[in-house]
């Protein structure tokens, strides 16, 4: 039998292929901070300039049960745990950590019972 640890591992696995793919550049898998854990932090170069993209990919036994697990509290704390990482990025490489276009929010859905789906901009986070 297979853990959920391990279907999660799989899941992330097909998701980091499906973001080579999409030409991403992956800057972290599994980032974790004090305020949670990222499960992928990549770059996007297909708009204007280059995007910092967090992708939270969720696998659970129905496709509604994967899309309802992201709450609003888990975005929050993905948001603070970008931040942390943009922080960490300025302090290591002397920048402001400002040298992305835009940062999007992106989640993976994948389920038993249908094909994979990406959502590109899954949600909004409002400037503070």
């Amino acid at each position: 039998m297979t853990t959920a640890d391990q279907k999660g591992r799989l899941a992330e696995g097909y998701v980091r292929q499906l973001l080579q793919k999409k030409g991403y550049e992956i800057l972290a898998h599994r980032y974790k901070c004090k305020h949670g854990e990222i499960d992928f932090l990549a770059l996007d170069f297909s708009g204007d300039g280059k995007t910092l993209v967090a992708i939270e990919v969720k696998y659970r036994k129905t496709f509604d049960d994967a899309a309802e697990s992201i709450t609003l509290r888990q975005q929050q704390r993905i948001k603070n745990s970008v931040l942390d990482y943009l922080s960490r990025l300025s302090n290591n490489e002397g920048n402001s950590g400002d040298n992305f276009s835009s940062i999007r929010f992106d989640v993976v859905l994948l389920c038993k019972t249908k094909a994979p789906t990406y959502i590109e901009n899954a949600w909004q986070v409002e400037e503070e």
